[in-house]
């Protein structure tokens, strides 16, 4: 009916008898004294091969120990009957529950993880025992019931495992398993440990502010009051939100997984220094309309698309509830379009409302995932079919933005000189 397999060289073959034929015994009350119901235990002599009960029997009863794991007959019964186990569930679909383990000697005993996962593993009653395992509640006198408890569970997993066979298999068959553990132990456990996950890339984007100050567009428009100090403080949907621009750009790229986020204006920027910063990075200039008034304005963008940054897009913002802004969109637009943004080699994208400068970034992000994903794509002959076309590149596109956004909390507001890190690893 059952085996018990246990390592000879504890030297514990009189205790392994004693708890073997306490189980045998319990399992004879709960069914009756009749040849079926007998258990095998190990032979003290050496085999070259499993013992013939593992190839037949129902259920098998392991005692661990540090000496069981890095012994080679008993990782060929183990994995013998783990064979059987797994025939059994390719046959039926059907997990089986019919090796049971016990701890038997704790010293130096640390399970592999795929040892612990198969079968059973009774460490006792449902207090638990810390001690030295079975083998010492057997000489702890004051443990007497805790040891009658723990074979009465064991008799009962084994007679309620037994009532389902298992596929037997022959001695060649056996003979042919390869043992999942024993002397070379290590390189089980290495073998069958998850891979480490891949190293993620840390992503990293940079904000390129190209936006003005109170002083400096007092002179350009009538109100200035969207407008602070620096770049970084400039609130375009003000008064209907007081979020900068970058605020929200940031919290967007927060939302979508961006570990570093950089904050450049261009004011005092040479093209080394913003070269460096945008290296391996996604960038993404946030543009106001109302700066190409500015005679800077040129400089600027000349400037960045002499710095090297690979732009991935220009966002240009002009609110839609800022009356002023909207008379001037079409003058605006014009005017950012001498100065396009496919000289950078970047998409464009225009942004009236807070919810629609996130909906941006996410867009942009998501863009920049997708192309690193897809690598540069092949040459196309002209005689060739298109896989995609830019219609159904732009409605998977779509579908790929669709759902990168979630509200959360706002992020901080930055305010920050620039070139600086706002968060990430300094």
């Amino acid at each position: 009916m059952f085996y018990t397999s246990y390592a000879s060289s504890t030297g514990d073959r009189g205790p392994v008898q004693r708890f073997h034929f306490d189980v045998q015994n319990e399992i004879h009350t709960l069914l009756g004294r009749l040849s079926r119901h007998e258990g095998r235990l190990q032979r003290p002599t050496p085999s070259p091969g499993p013992d013939p009960s593992v190839l037949t029997c129902r259920s098998l009863l392991v005692l661990y120990s540090a000496d069981y794991l890095t012994d080679r007959r008993c990782a060929l019964e183990w994995s013998v009957f783990r064979e059987r186990m797994e025939r059994r569930q390719w046959l039926t679909g059907h997990h089986s529950d019919a090796l049971i383990g016990v701890l038997w000697r704790t010293d130096a005993l640390v399970l592999p993880q795929e040892v612990a996962d198969t079968g059973q593993l009774l460490e006792d009653v449902e207090d638990g025992y810390q001690g030295p395992g079975v083998a010492g509640l057997q000489d702890d006198t004051g443990a007497r019931q805790r040891y009658r408890a723990l074979v009465r569970r064991v008799a009962e997993r084994l007679t309620r495992a037994a009532r389902i066979p298992l596929p037997a298999m022959t001695e060649q068959d056996g003979t042919a398993v390869k043992p999942c553990f024993g002397p070379d132990r290590e390189r089980f456990v290495a073998r069958h440990q998850p891979p480490p996950p891949p190293p993620v890339a840390e992503l990293r984007l940079v904000l390129v502010l190209l936006a003005g100050t109170r002083d400096g567009m007092e002179r350009l428009r009538e109100s200035a009051d969207c407008y602070a100090e620096t770049a970084e403080e400039w609130r375009p949907f003000w008064p209907h939100s007081d979020e900068p621009a970058a605020g929200i750009a940031g919290w967007a790229a927060r939302e979508r997984g961006v570990d570093r986020l950089t904050v450049v204006t261009l004011d005092g920027v040479g093209q080394e220094e913003l070269s460096e910063v945008a290296d391996a990075a996604v960038v993404v200039v946030l543009v106001d309309p109302w700066m190409t008034g500015d005679s800077s304005f040129s400089v600027h963008w000349e400037r960045l698309a002499r710095s090297g940054a690979r732009v991935s897009a220009v966002i240009s913002v002009l609110p839609r509830q800022d009356r002023e802004t909207r008379r001037a969109s079409g003058r605006l637009r014009e005017a950012l379009a001498r100065t396009p943004a496919r000289d950078l080699g970047a998409s464009h994208h225009e942004a009236g409302s807070p919810e629609a400068l996130s909906l941006a970034m996410a867009a942009v992000l998501a863009d920049a995932h997708t192309d690193a994903e897809e690598g540069e794509a092949p040459p196309h002959r002209a005689d060739e079919p298109l896989l995609e076309t830019a219609g159904e590149r732009l409605a998977r596109r779509q579908q790929e933005r669709a759902g990168w956004l979630r509200r959360r909390e706002p992020w901080p507001p930055l305010v920050t000189r620039a070139p600086r890190e706002s968060w990430g690893g300094g």
